[in-house]
């Protein structure tokens, strides 16, 4: 089956590869110098980082090269940035070690701007740079480059840990009732205090992993008692046998007990905002409503570009309390009701609509690279104007036969021939033999979601990719 069969948009020429500079290093600004415009350097390095295997990193590569930069990137073998000739040179991400895997691809890149791409990635990045406190000169430069390029590098962490980021979100903007469950009594007041339906989470998952909605206090009893307890060992295994990486296993043996909260059920649409920043000020963003999602508590495939202010309100002053710089991801809910936006989470990292080309205030990349180099990005948007964009290949993935493929806008990276194959292969934890023969016995995560199994099993699915 060809590329083209499923989608009708016309491709465009083919993107060059920047070549690298010599001693094209860019000095970004410290602290109180943000108005001071240092000369263009002939060709800046951006770092991107992933720990899985989503296709964001490709997509802000793309957008990044085309303004000139030179773009590298540390992921795991057969990372869809790997199929894009916008980057020119991968490093291996090592799950076994992954500290010392993105130390050496820093060091080795020599960045201007490191930029992480999934959770996980932000969350080394944090580790990395508590390291680097007393590591000498070469440990102070490192620490120097990631707290530049994250703004707060503790935000990071910060937004994986739902309950305290909750607490002090709810300082900035409206947000849903939550409660961390630190036992069960605390659950009981809840069930005795609230109504349901509610939402559960557990600290440090992604990806709509580690959501789910309760239905009654039977289930949120029942819930939570699978949820406190340390992850079987078979999920691990299952885990580590589809994914061929050991340190699934390792890590499970060292995970301790999780932290869970109880939020409340906001009924209405999912939404995002996802914004550049540069030290606590808000550059540019680009807010959309979810009219597609891959399964009840999973990331968008078709959304709707919309105006909210109180949504943009809400980034300018988080951006501003946490002072964070680069690509940041805000998820709400819109009540149905009322229209008004709960800020539900925080995403440290660059979201699957970061490198929409929308227009003036609404291009993340143009606006990073203004900030850095003082030159403004001549924007040429193909996507100007867009209101409704089926996102690749996450809606291609969703549905087969879904009319937005063919309706509204389908934003397929048809210059890199190589990167659309891999995103339209089977993803891969599924390939192979192993895979196939478990995907007889387990359903999908849109089946378990559908049926209700998920939140009961935790073994049945894998995490989803948000694209």
């Amino acid at each position: 089956m060809s590329i083209e069969t499923h989608f009708q948009v016309s491709k465009s020429a083919g993107l060059e590869r920047s070549e690298p500079a010599e001693n094209a290093h860019f000095v970004l600004p410290q602290a109180g110098q943000t108005n001071q415009i240092p000369e263009r350097p002939k060709n800046l390095r951006i770092l991107l980082t992933a720990t899985l295997r989503w296709p964001i990193a490709s997509r802000l590569a793309m957008s990044f090269v085309s303004m000139g930069c030179q773009v590298e990137v540390i992921c795991p073998v057969q990372d869809p940035a790997s199929k894009t000739r916008a980057v020119s040179k991968t490093h291996r991400h090592s799950r076994l070690r992954p500290l010392a895997s993105l130390r050496a691809a820093i060091e080795a890149a020599r960045p201007d701007l490191i930029v992480p791409c999934d959770d996980n990635a932000a969350i080394h990045l944090h580790q990395l740079y508590e390291t680097c406190r007393d590591s000498g000169p070469a440990g102070d430069i490192l620490g120097s480059l990631i707290a530049r390029s994250l703004g707060n590098p503790a935000a990071a962490t910060l937004a994986t840990q739902r309950g305290r980021f909750m607490s002090l979100a709810g300082e900035e903007s409206r947000v849903p009732k939550t409660v961390s469950l630190s036992d069960p009594s605390q659950l009981e007041s809840w069930i005795a205090e609230h109504t349901f339906p509610a939402v559960m989470k557990i600290d440090c998952t992604w990806g709509g992993e580690g959501v789910f909605i309760v239905r009654d206090k039977k289930h949120a009893r029942r819930l939570y008692g699978s949820l406190v307890v340390r992850p079987p060992i078979s999920r691990a295994i299952v885990r580590t046998l589809l994914e061929r990486d050991l340190s699934f296993i390792l890590n499970s043996i060292g995970e301790s007990r999780r932290e869970v909260v109880l939020q409340q059920f906001i009924a209405g649409s999912p939404a995002n905002r996802a914004v550049a920043c540069w030290q606590g000020t808000v550059l540019a963003g680009i807010s959309v409503v979810a009219l597609k999602t891959q399964h009840a508590t999973g990331p968008a495939t078709v959304v709707r570009v919309i105006e909210n202010a109180e949504m943009s309100e809400a980034a300018i002053r988080l951006v501003r309390r946490l002072g964070l710089t680069g690509f940041w991801g805000l998820d709400f809910v819109l009540e149905a009701s009322t229209g008004q936006a709960y800020l539900i989470e925080l995403n440290p990292r660059a979201t699957p609509i970061c490198h929409l080309a929308l227009g003036a205030g609404q291009n993340l990349t143009a606006a990073v690279m203004h900030q850095m180099t003082g030159i403004r990005q001549p924007l040429e948007d193909e996507m100007s104007g867009q209101r409704v964009i089926a996102l690749f290949p996450g809606e291609w993935r969703r549905d087969h036969s879904s009319t937005y493929l063919h309706a509204e806008f389908e934003d397929v990276p048809w210059s890199e021939r190589a990167l659309v194959q891999e995103c339209m292969s089977t993803p891969w934890s599924e390939r192979g033999l192993l895979a196939r023969l478990w995907s007889q016995v387990r359903p999908s995560r849109a089946q378990a979601s559908q049926t209700g199994s998920e939140e009961d099993d935790l073994d049945t699915v894998l995490p989803a990719d948000p694209q």
